[in-house]
Formats: structure tokens, sequence, C-alpha cells
């Protein structure tokens, strides 16, 4: 097997997006002229060398101010090496990675790429729900909501109308510790991607119309996560998994009375703090020419003033001595669930590979441990899915199993504790080890399929490690991985006094017993009361369909664990996902398995649902000075 990367393969996509882009029509006074990729002509945007950004003088390259700080002077896709790989190598991974750092703190990440017809851009600011204080959960996608669909010159829905007359798309994703906006255009509208971002980020928090639209959906939003099936379970296990750690405890959506009660000043306060350019990575890949883009960068953004927002500051995070257990009651199930999740280190740590090859080992394709044992063999679960997020600070390792509707609960959970201790005594076989890497580097690599993925991938490895170039190295830190490094791993990480298990029903039928782990005790109430017992967890009433009452937890609403907590259970995504996004430890077999884990990324933010009221009439921005 060739060990460069299959360019063919990860072009495709943008090659057929090329094709329908090609004939978009186009604003005259909107935006931006269009018609130039940062530049070149359109004519000659995708024939602009692959190797130029590495050339590009550091002076020229961030002439009007702002330093390099750092290259990677690699051709896109190019081999290092005609010899064949070995057969546990990996392949190698060389995108193209220049950073620079402007004047006023945000650092900028260039990835062109000569074979693509499409440029993207993704700008991902160092701000989440951890960065929401105690009594205001939900503000921040509250203000990632208002920014998608608006901006300061831009009333709402306007940009997305704008980018799709273009021929592109707008994404918007709000997570624990990163909110991220992403534009994809034709390589010849890049000043327009890069416009609307300086605009998002120059732009004041909302009207009060828009606001108040923005609450409602968020509500909306919420009543639909806790009414899907099984939603409230995948809730209920990220707030014991972090139970005491406020950052990755409160959910992402919102608690019910904090939204409620959201006023405007919190997301102007919000914005203020958090959405600046020295909080923020702006990564380009695709169609694009190195020197002209930093031209336009430095026209759109050195002119946007840094904030004063203190960094995040971390709390202790309590150590669980003790297995916690829940159990849900839920409306709209048909059948049991089982979901199981530890905190496991941070992706920094040396750990944390292993794990995510823990994960594929248990449960990434059908011949994985868990569904071939569960879905094949015995035949008592309808899916399994295994996940580990990738979050900062406490990280989150998950196992959602939904049970044939004939099986026994506590059989399966025997049978899933079972392969987990088999995994931390004797650790995989190399032959399983093998597979476990394949299935994961197909997976890594199909997550950067198309420049919007790869723009979103180079900012957060920018943001997270302090380095975009880090992302070239995770195929080979994966396959470093040994069989003692997962057995380790799993002994140290996945054990029974660390671990949380909640255990989802349909509705009691008459005359049933109680489900087999029902904890004693009043049930839990809506709001922010917590059970007596704080490794336990009696009944929590279902509620209906879109209803508000008797949520889980801190609250009528706490978010499904989630690198992207703001999606909906995971029997059904609350949004499609951005395009490409395929991060490796997150794995998915058997029937059902298109429905989304507790590990997953969050929906993505279109645009169309919740559209606040109409700001006043948008100012058109001037057209910019041709380099």
């Amino acid at each position: 097997m060739s060990r460069t990367l299959p360019r063919r393969a990860l072009t495709a996509a943008l090659a057929a997006l090329g094709l329908l882009c090609a004939g978009a029509p186009h604003l005259a006074a909107a935006a931006p002229p269009s018609g130039k990729a940062a530049g070149v002509p359109a004519s000659k945007a995708a024939r602009v060398p692959a190797g130029k950004a590495a050339r590009v003088p550091a002076g020229k390259a961030a002439r009007g101010g702002g330093a390099p700080i750092g290259k990677v002077a690699h051709t896109a896709g190019a081999p290092r090496s005609a010899a064949a790989a070995p057969a546990e190598a990996p392949l190698d991974l060389a995108l193209p990675v220049e950073r620079i750092k402007l004047k006023n703190g945000m650092r900028v990440v260039l990835s062109p790429d000569e074979s693509s017809p499409t440029v993207a851009v993704a700008v991902t600011y160092d701000a989440g729900s951890r960065d929401e204080p105690s009594g205001r959960s939900g503000v921040a996608r509250l203000v990632m909501d208002t920014m998608a669909r608006s901006s300061r010159s831009l009333p709402a829905g306007e940009p997305q109308r704008l980018v799709a007359e273009r021929g592109g798309e707008l994404h918007a994703e709000a997570d624990v510790d990163r909110t991220t906006f992403t534009a994809a255009l034709p390589a010849n509208e890049l000043a327009l991607a890069l416009w609307l971002e300086a605009d998002r980020m120059r732009a004041p928090a909302p009207s009060g119309e828009g606001f108040e639209a923005q609450r409602r959906g968020a509500l909306e939003r919420r009543g639909a996560v806790l009414g899907a099936a099984h939603g409230q379970g995948a809730i209920r296990l990220r707030e014991l998994v972090f139970q005491g750690y406020w950052p990755h405890e409160h959910p992402a959506l919102g608690e019910a009375d904090d939204l409620a009660g959201a006023e405007l000043s919190w997301a102007r306060d919000f914005h203020a703090a958090h959405y600046g350019p020295n909080r923020a990575v702006l990564a380009i890949a695709g169609g694009f020419d190195a020197g002209a883009a930093m031209a336009l960068v430095h026209e759109y953004f050195d002119g946007i003033p840094a904030v004063s927002a203190a960094p995040f500051k971390d709390v202790p995070f309590p150590e669980q001595t003790s297995q916690r257990t829940g159990v849900v009651r839920d409306s709209a199930a048909r059948a049991p669930s089982i979901l199981y999740g530890w905190a496991v280190p941070p992706p920094e740590h040396p750990d944390h590979h292993a794990l995510a090859l823990a994960a594929s080992l248990l449960g990434r394709g059908e011949s994985s441990r868990l569904p071939a044992l569960l879905v094949g063999n015995k035949a008592v679960a309808r899916s399994v899915r295994v996940a580990i997020d990738g979050h900062r600070g406490p990280d989150l390792f998950s196992i959602d199993v939904r049970l044939a509707e004939d099986a026994r609960v506590g059989d399966v959970e025997r049978l899933i504790e079972g392969e987990i201790r088999a995994l931390a005594t004797a650790g995989p076989s190399q032959a399983e080890l093998t597979r476990a890497r394949r299935l994961l580097q197909s997976a890594f690599l199909a997550g950067l399929a198309d420049a919007s993925a790869r723009a979103r991938a180079l900012g957060e490895h920018e943001l997270l490690f302090g380095d975009a170039a880090h992302l070239n190295g995770e195929l080979a830190r994966y396959f470093a991985v040994t069989r003692e490094d997962v057995q380790r791993a799993a002994r140290a990480h996945l054990g029974p006094t660390r671990r949380t298990i909640v255990e989802t029903y349909p509705p009691a039928m008459p005359g049933a017993a109680p489900p087999p782990r029902a904890s004693a005790g009043a049930p839990r109430a809506g709001g922010r009361a917590r059970a007596a017992a704080p490794e336990q967890d009696a009944e929590v009433a279902a509620p209906g369909k879109g209803a508000e009452k008797a949520a889980p937890g801190k609250g009528a609403g706490k978010a499904a664990p989630s690198k992207r907590a703001d999606k909906a259970a995971p029997s059904k995504r609350a949004d499609k996902a951005a395009p490409g996004k395929a991060a490796p430890g997150k794995a998915a077999s058997g029937k059902g398995a298109d429905k989304a884990a507790p590990g997953e990324r969050p929906a993505k933010a279109h645009g169309a649902a919740s559209r606040p009221a109409p700001d006043p009439a948008p100012t058109k921005p001037a057209k910019p000075t041709k380099k």
C-alpha cells in the first residue's frame, strides 16, 4: 500500500462540489466582489502550486504586520518515499501547513491544495459551554446561533442566502471547549468567506427581538432532545460522570430555568469576552494562493481589536471512587438501552491514543468485540457504539448499547463488563490491533476528505495543541500504540470503580416488575435538586415529546454527553453533521448504527431554524482594495 495520502480520494468530493458550483450566480454589491481567488484569476485558481505557501517569504506572507510562527514545507499529497511501506506503517499524512500570528493575537493557518476547486475558511474560538458561569448555562450556544444567522452588516438569514447563491455552505458548531464557524465556497470566493467571518467577529450582540427568537428556539431544541428516544439517558450519563465538575457537568443546551431567565446582557457579555481575534484561530484550506490570501486576511482582520477576557481557569476534578448508576423511564423508548461512561485523561495525555484504540477494538465495525458478541453471536442488542470525545480537561469514554426487545439488561451488562475485563487483563491480539489501526486510519482520512473538514481539523489542532502541524502526526501516534499500552490503559481507566451506568427503560407495563437496577428513594424532580445519594440515581420521570418537565439531573435539560453537546439523543442526531467529520475512537456497528453516540460531535447550525426577527437594514461592505 502506498504511504502517500490518497489525493484522488480526498478531492473527489471537492471536484463534485466544484462542478455543481461552476455556474453559481454572484451578487453585485452585497459583499466583496467575486471572480478572484484571493487575487488569483478564477481560471487559474486551481493551478496555484500547492507548495507555494511554504515558499512565500516570511515578510511577504505577513505583509501589513504579523510574524510567522512556524512552517511545515510539504507539498499536498506528495510522496516522501517511493518505497513500499511496511504492513504496520501508517499512511504518510503531509498536509501543507503555514502558521502566522497577527498583531492583534489571531493565529492564521494556511493549507493550500492545488487540486481543490473549493476553499474553506474555519474560525475556531477558544470558547464553549465550559466558559459559562453558573446560572447562565446555554449562553454559548445562544451566542453561536445568533452569530451563525446574522452579522454586523447582514440581517438574520442573509449570510446563508448570500453564500448559497455563490455556491457555498455555512456551518456552525458549539462544543464544550470551542465554537467553530465554517464557510466553504468555490475557490474564487475566498474574499467573501473572509469578509463574512471578520464581520461576524466584529458583530455586536443581537437585538432584543433576535435574542428572544434564539432563546425560544433554544427551549424548543432542548425539549426535542429530552423527548427523543434515549435522549434522557445520554444526558444523565454526562451529569453523573462529571458530577461535581461544572465545566463538563452542566448542559451545553442550557437548563430550563437558565434559558427561561436568559437576558440579552448575558449574550453581550459572553460575546465581548470570548469572540475576539486573540481568542480565535483562522484556518484556510483548499484552492488559494497563500500570499494573496494573507493580504485579504490583513485587510479584514487587522483592525479588529483584541478582547481582554481572562483565559479559562480549570477547577479540580473530583475523582470517582465507586460505581455510579442511574435509571431513566423514557416514554419514547421502545426497548431498553444501557450507557456506560468513564472520565478519562484529555487528548494530550499519553494514554489517550491507547484508549482510542480500545474504543476501536470494542466497538468499531461488525467484527469488533461488542458488536460481534451482542449483535452477531447473542442477538441481544440492535446496535453498539463506543466513543471517546477528545475534549480538553477530563474526557468521556462511552459505550451505548440498544437492546433487543426480549433481552435482559442484567445479562447484557455481564457480557459487556466481561469484554472490558478481558481487554484489561489479557489485552488485544496482534491481529485485533492491526485491524483496529486500519479501521481507525480509514475513518481518520475520511474525516479529512474535503476542504471544510481539513480547515476545521487544522484549526482545532492549533487551538488544542498549539500547532496545526500536529495533525500530520496523528496517524503515527495511533500506530505507535502497542498491545501492552491498550491493556494498561484499559486497566487504569476503565475499571469498575470509575464507571457510570445509566439504564433506560420504556414506560412500565401494568403489573410489570420494577427495573433490576432501580435505586431506592424519591424520583428526581425538575430544576437543580439532586438525589440524596451521590453515587446512585432514582428513576427519572420521562417527559413527553417536546415536554419541558421532569428532566434529569440539574434541571430539565442536561446536554447529552457530547463533544458537541447540543445534538439530539444518541438514537438520532438533532441536525446533520458537518461533512467529513469522523474522529478517531468513534465506533458504530449493528442495526441502527447510524444513531448518534454519546461521545459524538454536536449538531451543526445551518441558520434555518429559530430565525430571529430581521435586524435593521444592512450596511453594504465596501469593495476590497485589490492587491
